[in-house]
């Protein structure tokens, strides 16, 4: 297989994008990747999930870590600062059914969403976020197959007309100890064989598949192996936090650890 590598700024704090691309829509890999662009995302929002309030409705998960909801002016604001691309992370099980049924109220907010982002003529990817942290249904590796499969029919066939410019990204990378090598490539597998499966411009949309527990070393490691994808159209997502101390730690919550007497450390956030 030829891919093009390309990294680029996909504006999560630091995380990076390290990507594999090959031909979009209706330009060639190179003109895609340099209409991508800067990206900035949509954090705190859509991807919130429960920390002991009660979510009754879409707009209680929205606002839930202190963010308004979002409107068309926010996108069309951001495009005027340069950038073009937008990740819309989302996270669904608040809204979702034991089988991973999601309701109509849920998928309308989100489709709202992206139809403002597409409509501001930027790119939107869009994916399964804190749905894998601890505790939550995703992080149950295989056992959670059936529902993740459900979801991505749905959400394959809700968006089975929208331009190049709608990209999916299988899931994030918060990914439980669940999770190794080949469970990731099962899960990725079907990811790809579900969009493409589902016809229309689904077909050879640019798709996005995790790195391996927000883990660079793991991830670009001879063990993590490419789903097959007749269209040879994918993207592989890494988030590099490497030193942590510098990328995610601030002063106003000191990380700190104890040392084999007990006696508590603080870690002094990286500045440089």
């Amino acid at each position: 297989m030829n891919y093009l590598f390309i990294l680029s700024i996909i504006a999560l704090g630091l995380s990076i994008i390290i990507t594999v691309f090959s031909v979009s829509f209706t330009k060639n890999a190179m003109e895609t990747v340099n209409d991508m662009g800067m990206g900035w995302n949509l954090g705190n929002s859509f991807d919130s999930y429960k920390l002991g309030r009660e979510i009754k409705n879409p707009d209680d998960q929205i606002t839930l870590w202190g963010n308004k909801l979002p409107t068309q002016k926010i996108f069309s604001n951001i495009k005027k600062y340069g950038f073009k691309t937008i990740r819309f992370p989302v996270t669904w099980y608040h809204f979702m059914d034991e089988s991973g049924n999601v309701s109509k109220e849920w998928m309308s907010k989100v489709k709202e969403v992206v139809n403002w982002i597409i409509k501001s003529k930027m790119y939107c990817i869009l994916n399964l976020h804190y749905d894998g942290v601890e505790g939550v249904w995703l992080s149950e590796g295989i056992k959670a197959k059936q529902k993740f499969d459900n979801l991505w029919r749905q959400i394959s066939n809700e968006f089975i007309n929208f331009n190049e410019y709608l990209i999916f990204e299988g899931m994030n990378d918060s990914l439980g100890d669940n999770f190794d090598y080949m469970i990731l490539l099962s899960f990725t597998q079907s990811f790809v064989d579900i969009v493409r499966n589902s016809g229309g411009k689904n077909i050879n949309r640019l798709l996005i598949l995790p790195g391996l527990k927000q883990d660079f070393q793991l991830t670009c490691n001879p063990d993590y192996k490419f789903p097959i994808d007749p269209f040879k159209k994918f993207a592989i997502s890494i988030h590099y936090y490497i030193p942590s101390t510098f990328t995610r730690e601030g002063d106003d919550n000191p990380w700190t650890y104890k040392d084999d007497n007990g006696e508590v450390h603080v870690i002094n956030p990286k500045t440089k």
